[in-house]
């Protein structure tokens, strides 16, 4: 193996792809509360928690890719409870399942965009060093 030292990685993004970007920034304005920071017509990215949520055009960057469950973004959050209320009454039925999931520190949810991505949202019912 080479040695070699790592990138100092500035910002985490992520993206997701969508058929219809009006109808994303819709969803995400919603979901996250506000408008994209940039948008173009093939692209959109939030400022989420310090890194950049983009919703990117299929048609123009990914033709051939499947729609949904290409990547699963996980949204720390504080309040649980207060995350789950909010998608309960904007987009209800995009939750996955009903109530939060519990997988020992974690209480989670998932919610799906209208073209099948998964976001989870989660909390930490204990605190872990660095999460």
């Amino acid at each position: 193996m080479t040695n070699s030292q790592a990138a100092a990685v500035q910002r985490l993004g992520v993206y997701v792809l969508s058929s219809d970007l009006k109808r994303s920034r819709e969803f995400y304005g919603a979901i996250f509360g506000t408008a994209p920071k940039i948008e173009t017509d093939v692209f959109m990215g939030f400022d989420v928690a310090g890194g950049l949520f983009a919703v990117i055009s299929k048609q123009t960057f990914a033709p051939d890719a499947k729609l949904g469950g290409n990547t699963v973004p996980y949204l720390k959050v504080d309040d649980i409870q207060a995350a789950l209320q909010h998608v309960e009454t904007i987009a209800p039925d995009a939750l996955k399942a009903p109530g939060l999931i519990s997988e020992g520190p974690i209480s989670l949810f998932k919610v799906a965009d209208p073209d099948g991505n998964i976001l989870e949202y989660y909390s930490l019912n204990t605190p872990i060093d660095g999460l």
